[in-house]
């Protein structure tokens, strides 16, 4: 389940899997905490110019468009 944060801050959580979705003034990023990430030591961060990418990209946060839509 997504919830929401802040105003601008989303996070989801299934098992291992921790995903941040922030709005800032150039768009979107989210940062992904799961067990991939963290046996390579990477950050797990990706930016996006739209709610549409971050719908296409993750299966699990399709409907964020409409969740903040009905928030704004």
């Amino acid at each position: 389940m997504i919830i929401q944060v802040s105003d601008n801050i989303f996070e989801l959580t299934r098992g291992n899997h921790k995903m941040t979705l922030t709005k800032d003034e150039s768009g979107w990023y989210m940062l992904t905490d799961n067990p991939s990430v963290r046996a390579w030591n990477s950050m797990g961060f990706s930016r996006f110019f739209s709610l549409e990418e971050v719908e296409k990209k993750y299966k699990s946060w399709r409907g964020i468009s409409i969740l903040i839509n009905v928030n704004a």
